[in-house]
């Protein structure tokens, strides 16, 4: 009996322990609405920008941060993926300045602002 009791305490322990833990973030369900709802937006740095409008950038010192991993499919946007630009675009930002991402298509500077969370 109490081998029993042992084997199924052992493998319920087993079992419990190969769960995979699944978690969503709130820039996680950011990233699928906004997916949802066909929006131009770029995931980096754990935020979710949004495209905002056409800018002149000559006043601005931009670095760039990154170029675009991939596209997004379905409704998965993982951090350094967009859901409108080409992979390989490169991503620009301000110094200091995570509020804006700055992308240039066209000879033309776009600005994407992040979405607030809540």
């Amino acid at each position: 009996m109490k081998k029993t009791v042992a084997s199924i305490v052992l493998v319920i322990l087993c079992l419990s322990g190969c769960q995979t833990e699944t978690t969503i973030t709130t820039t996680d369900l950011i990233a699928a609405e906004a997916i949802e709802q066909d929006q131009d937006v770029i995931r980096l740095n754990d935020r979710v920008y949004r495209l905002d409008q056409v800018v002149t950038v000559s006043s601005l010192s931009l670095t760039p941060v990154l170029r675009v991993q991939k596209i997004a499919s379905e409704k998965t946007l993982k951090d350094g993926m967009a859901t409108r630009l080409k992979s390989g675009t490169v991503i620009y930002q301000e110094k200091d300045d995570t509020m804006f991402l700055y992308v240039q298509r066209n000879k033309k500077w776009y600005r994407y602002q992040t979405i607030p969370e809540g």
